[in-house]
């Protein structure tokens, strides 16, 4: 069983890498410079319905690093690292409060976390406390990619719970 684990957490690995290089390539769909859907945090929500929080931060953590080394540089970690513990966090906070219907809901609060952890970063490396401002930008784009992947992953949830119950049941 834990082989099973390993290669599903492997493979949910890969697809958000696989999301996180596809979405370097598409142009951007704002005037504001780094807003993106966020295709990759899918794959993290999905992660925690299907195995849990300690699995779900490894499989993110994974994504992290590997797509800094292969797309970005070691400033990109760190904003990619802060964003992605905000947002985590975010996520195991909405656990608790929010149902899952309301995936939407903690796409949008994951995706706005997300987007403090690295203006917090960004304030904390310049050491100019008016990027802060920018937030208020990132946070109208985070309500509309938030809505869009969360409504993805409660897609992605119902599907492979389904798959996995068919599975067990060979």
């Amino acid at each position: 069983m834990k082989t099973r684990k390993y290669v599903l957490m492997a493979l949910l690995s890969s697809m958000a890498l696989g999301l996180y290089a596809l979405e370097c390539v598409i142009p951007p769909l704002t005037f504001i410079p780094g807003a993106k859907l966020g295709l990759a945090n899918i794959i993290t929500m999905v992660a925690i319905y299907i195995f849990g929080k300690k699995e779900a931060f490894l499989i993110l953590m994974m994504r992290i690093v590997i797509a800094s080394m292969l797309f970005g540089q070691v400033m990109s970690m760190l904003y990619s690292v802060a964003g992605g513990l905000f947002s985590f966090v975010a996520l195991c906070i909405c656990l608790k409060f929010i149902e899952r219907s309301s995936m939407w809901a903690t796409g949008i609060i994951c995706a706005i976390f997300h987007n403090l952890g690295q203006i917090v970063v960004a304030v904390l490396v310049t050491q100019q406390l008016s990027i802060a401002y920018y937030f208020l930008f990132l946070v109208i784009i985070s309500m509309i990619s938030g809505v869009f992947t969360g409504v993805c992953a409660d897609y992605c949830i119902t599907y492979a719970q389904k798959i996995l119950k068919h599975q067990k049941g060979l």
